[in-house]
């Protein structure tokens, strides 16, 4: 109820400012500049080869931040950020130890990439579980961050227990762990091509069905995708992060996020993989265009994929729209690889978008075909040739 009034109070804000601004000649206001502060991320965790802290300051307005498109090796740059370069960087262990971070930025043949982004050479395995953990981060402008973690203390640890093949026609993921000595709750995350699917339980159980829907994909597609191979993560987590993940920012009050971070901003919390694995995703193949095509004949880059097998992945809601198509390719040696498919299906028309890392926005090449019988035939279109697939029995 608290939600409804609060929302029906911003509604009521703004019709009163729109009957203010129609009815008098509002006069020029100068807004105070605002202070940048320093944000810091990082998390501990006991499966990393080295612990990564970002730093960054808070965005004010003061800069222009261009849209270059993201890129993992810049994450802070390319994310719309404003980095800071050249802090000192240490994270101490529980036995006052140092680890110093080194920026990304300032290696040779970077190109000036990574900006903002220490990497710490304390590897995960060496983290003792239970013990706490101090950050600090001082800029080269004097500023001085503080903070600390606890690592939670599990018993039990199982890297790729979960890995298994999943018909999410019929199969069900059920997952348990034993409960970790510090740990303020669980995240489980659980990978997809539209985005990865988070939640915190604080339960010691899990279930997940072939039905469930993701809340934080673009179209509340289903989690599991048939044809691709999800990574599963099941992990203890402190209260920094607990805390800063379960809130948010108000944009009208400036307030709700938990922030411990002394001096800034952000976030320096802990997390123990309890348990990890891979689903290769299938479903069953009932469908003409369902199943396991091999490549015949082609031209061109019609090389690209030597073994396609697809899915309807989601039936149309209205016979006029396209059913969703996913699915899997494997490129031919020696530059051999794996990965997703997804598409459509129109009548016989087939379109296909072959991905690269199992992510539905990274396209490396489209297909316009058709099916005709056990055929599909088709055209590349980003790098041109023509291909004949024909079913594999």
């Amino acid at each position: 109820m608290s939600r409804f009034i609060s929302e029906r109070r911003r509604l009521s804000l703004g019709l009163a400012l729109v009957a203010a601004v129609t009815a008098c000649d509002l006069g020029t206001v100068t807004v105070a500049e605002t202070i940048p502060q320093v944000v810091v991320h990082a998390t501990l965790n006991t499966n990393a080869a080295e612990q990564v802290v970002l730093v960054e300051h808070t965005l004010t307005g003061t800069i222009t931040v261009p849209d270059t498109g993201f890129n993992p090796f810049d994450p802070i740059t390319t994310g719309g950020g404003s980095p800071i370069s050249g802090a000192h960087v240490q994270i101490i262990d529980p036995a006052g130890r140092s680890y110093a971070g080194v920026e990304d930025a300032s290696l040779s043949g970077s190109n000036g990439k990574g900006a903002g982004v220490y990497r710490v050479p304390l590897s995960g395995s060496n983290l003792v579980l239970g013990g706490q953990y101090r950050l600090r981060v001082e800029t080269a402008a004097g500023d001085d961050v503080t903070a600390t973690t606890r690592i939670p203390q599990p018993q039990i640890r199982s890297t790729g227990g979960l890995s298994r093949v999943l018909n999410r026609d019929h199969d069900t993921l059920d997952v348990r762990w034993t409960a970790a000595a510090g740990a303020r709750t669980y995240a489980v995350r659980i990978e997809s091509p539209y985005g990865p699917f988070f939640f915190f339980t604080d339960s010691t159980h899990f279930r997940v069905t072939g039905e469930l829907r993701n809340p934080f994909s673009p179209d509340l597609e289903r989690v599991l995708i048939p044809g691709f191979r999800q990574d599963v993560v099941v992990g203890a987590v402190d209260s920094n992060f607990y805390d800063y993940y379960r809130t948010g920012n108000d944009p009208f009050t400036g307030s709700g996020i938990i922030n411990r971070i002394s001096g800034g901003l952000g976030l320096f919390g802990s997390l123990v993989e309890l348990n990890t694995g891979t689903l290769s995703v299938t479903a069953d193949q009932t469908e003409p265009i369902e199943g396991r095509f091999r490549l015949a004949a082609g031209t061109g880059s019609s090389a690209y994929a030597s073994i396609v097998t697809l899915y309807i992945e989601s039936k149309a809601a209205r016979s006029s729209l396209p059913d969703a198509l996913s699915g899997r390719y494997s490129t031919p040696s020696p530059n051999a690889r794996s990965d997703g498919i997804i598409g459509q299906q129109t009548g016989e028309n087939i379109t296909l978008a072959f991905l690269g890392s199992q992510l539905a926005g990274d396209t490396l090449e489209l297909f316009d075909g058709f099916l005709s019988g056990d055929t599909l035939s088709g055209r590349y279109k980003i790098h041109g040739g023509n291909a004949v697939f024909v079913r594999s029995r």
